[in-house]
C-alpha cells in the first residue's frame, strides 16, 4: 500500500467516524426533544391543575332537617361535581348537571379549601342537563376566580383533555386523555352532541369541567360507558356556554319554536328528488309560526339560512341554538319544484 492508498484510507476513516459521531449526536439531541416535549407536557398538566383547583367544587344535597352552614363533615345524600364560571361582587355562579341536584333538600357546594357553603339555584335545563347554582362571596371564598371557557372550533378530536371532579366523593381529583369524537348522539338527553373523551368519567365526576392544556373549559363531564373502557361524554362548550349565561339572565333557556316535526328523507325520495338528503316535513302544528309561511306537510327542507341540511338530526341541532325572534330562511323542495320560507321562532313553555 503506497502513501497515497493509505491517505485515502485515513480520510475514508475520519469520514466514517465523522458520520457516526454525528448520527450519534443527532440521536441525542431527538431523544433530547423528546424529552422536553414529554417535560413540556407534564408541565402545562401541572399548572392546568394547580390554577384550577380552587375553581372546582363538590355538591351534594341534603335533607333539609337542620339549618347547616360553614360545616366541614356532612352526610351527603347526593355528590356531583361543579365549577365556577362567572363571579360578582356578590355572588360566585357555579355549573353543574341538573341531575346532580334533582333531589330534594339542601344543596350544598364543598371548595378546594374544605369550606362548605349552603347554595342558591339560579336555573335548571333538564333538556341539557345542566344547572346554575350560586353562593354568596366571603373572606373565605373571595379569592376565588371564574374558569374561561375555550371556543367550540377549537375543539377538535385528538386534543389532550383532563376531566376534573370529586369521583365517589373523594375531592378534587383530574384524569387525563383526548377527545375521542364529537357531536356524539348517545340518547341520555333531548339536546346532545357531546364530546366524546377516553379521559376517565367516574360517578361523581358529574357536572364537572373537561379543560383544555390552556386551563379552558371545552365541555361539562355528563356520562360514562360502565361496560366501555376509555368511553365518557361531555356537554360540548358552546351548549354550555349558551345553556348557563342563558340561566344566569333568565332563570331559564329560552328557545325558539316553529311548530313542524321532521323525519329524515328515504333513499327512494333522494334518488327520485335527486337530493343529497334534508328533513321531510311530517306534521305542521295549528296556530304555530311554521303554520302561515306556505309551508306543507310532505316539503323537503334542504337548506336552512343557507345552509344544507343533511338530515333530520341536523335540522333539529339547528333549531336548538335558535331563539325567539331569529328569523329563519329555509329552502323547499318537493315535486312542484323549489321554493324558500321565512319563519319566525316564538318562545313557548
Amino acid at each position: 500500500m503506497d502513501n497515497s492508498d493509505r491517505f485515502n484510507l485515513e480520510k475514508i476513516n475520519k469520514l466514517l467516524l465523522f458520520y457516526i459521531l454525528l448520527h450519534l449526536i443527532i440521536q441525542s439531541c431527538e431523544s433530547k426533544k423528546e424529552k422536553d416535549a414529554v417535560k413540556l407536557i407534564q408541565d402545562r398538566i401541572e399548572n392546568v391543575i394547580s390554577q384550577t383547583t380552587p375553581s372546582v367544587v363538590t355538591i351534594f344535597t341534603k335533607q333539609d332537617k337542620e339549618n347547616l352552614y360553614l360545616l366541614k363533615d356532612i352526610d351527603d345524600e347526593s355528590v356531583g361535581s361543579g365549577f365556577v364560571i362567572k363571579k360578582t361582587s356578590n355572588y360566585l355562579y357555579i355549573a353543574t348537571n341538573a341531575h346532580v341536584i334533582e333531589k330534594k333538600g339542601s344543596i350544598f357546594v364543598r371548595f378546594y379549601n374544605d369550606r362548605v357553603f349552603k347554595a342558591e339555584v339560579v336555573g335548571v335545563d333538564t333538556k341539557t342537563d345542566i344547572a346554575v347554582l350560586k353562593v354568596k362571596l366571603n373572606n373565605f371564598n373571595r379569592d376565588i376566580k371564574s374558569l374561561k371557557f375555550e371556543y367550540m372550533e377549537n375543539v377538535k378530536p385528538g386534543m389532550f383533555v383532563l376531566v376534573a371532579g370529586s369521583p365517589y366523593n373523594l375531592g378534587h381529583t383530574y384524569t387525563f386523555g383526548i377527545i375521542s369524537a364529537i357531536n356524539r348522539e348517545v340518547g341520555i338527553s333531548s339536546i346532545e352532541g357531546f364530546i366524546q373523551t377516553d379521559a376517565s368519567i367516574n360517578p361523581g365526576d358529574s357536572g364537572g369541567p373537561l379543560l383544555n392544556l390552556d386551563g379552558k373549559v371545552v365541555g361539562m363531564s355528563i356520562a360514562t360507558v360502565q361496560t366501555g373502557q376509555g368511553i365518557g361524554f361531555a356537554i360540548p362548550v358552546d351548549i354550555l356556554q349558551d345553556t348557563v349565561n342563558q340561566l344566569i339572565k333568565y332563570g331559564k333557556v329560552r328557545r325558539g319554536w316553529i311548530g313542524i316535526v321532521v323525519t329524515d328523507v328515504s333513499e327512494e325520495i333522494k334518488e327520485r328528488m335527486n337530493i343529497d338528503g334534508g328533513a321531510l316535513v311530517l306534521k305542521i302544528e295549528k296556530k304555530s309560526p311554521a303554520s302561515g309561511t306556505g309551508l306543507i306537510v310532505g316539503d323537503i327542507i334542504t337548506k336552512i339560512n343557507g345552509n344544507p341540511i343533511k338530515n333530520s338530526k341536523e335540522f333539529r341541532i339547528f333549531l336548538n341554538k335558535v331563539k325567539p325572534g331569529d328569523m329563519i330562511e329555509l329552502e323547499i323542495i318537493n315535486s312542484k319544484g323549489k321554493r324558500t320560507v321565512t319563519v319566525i321562532p316564538i318562545e313557548k313553555d
